[in-house]
């Protein structure tokens, strides 16, 4: 075992709409707390949402874990897609599934970014911080209960003010909608 002064910090969410959906996203940190080089620290409260983006009819839990580790991003990531694949997850399949991980941020790691126009990904280029943290209220509620002062790279702002922001203008468009239908 590595010194844990080595040990970088990571975030990681976590998501599913298939199966038993807490239960996925908790097998998925036992398995990566088995492994000799990552220790779970916490994660937190679950949250359920409606998916975003995609076409399905199966709303998500989702969370993040904050992760201790020596492994590179590279190897991480591995280790996340091992996890998935052993709870069922074939990426090939479609939008639905019944586990969902990504590395969110890797203390004092930037990858990717400027290798693909913004708020896109190439496929199997691993982006970190995660390309689209802004856009995405199911991750930011529940990692802004975890680390709510944590200073993001490339935003240079807190976990907690990209939540409030992006609720802020949630709310600014949910509240348009309205108007809209109302005035039809």
């Amino acid at each position: 075992m590595t010194d844990n002064t080595q040990r970088k910090q990571v975030f990681v969410g976590l998501g599913a709409n298939l199966g038993n959906r807490v239960k996925n996203c908790l097998d998925a940190l036992r398995m990566l707390g088995r492994h000799p080089q990552i220790e779970l620290v916490r994660h937190s409260s679950w949250y359920e949402t409606e998916p975003l983006g995609i076409d399905s009819v199966h709303k998500f839990i989702n969370g993040v874990a904050e992760l201790r580790t020596n492994l590179s991003a590279r190897a991480l990531m591995d280790q996340l897609l091992l996890v998935e694949r052993a709870l069922g997850r074939d990426r090939s399949l479609g939008v639905d599934r019944p586990i969902d991980l990504d590395i969110l941020y890797m203390e004092g790691t930037v990858l990717g970014h400027g290798t693909c126009a913004p708020g896109t990904s190439a496929r199997g280029t691993l982006i970190i911080p995660h390309p689209r943290i802004c856009e995405r209220l199911f991750v930011l509620e529940p990692w802004a209960e975890l680390a709510p002062d944590l200073v993001l790279p490339l935003w240079e702002r807190t976990v907690s003010d990209l939540y409030q922001t992006l609720r802020r203008r949630m709310s600014r468009i949910q509240g348009a909608s309205q108007d809209t239908k109302k005035g039809g």
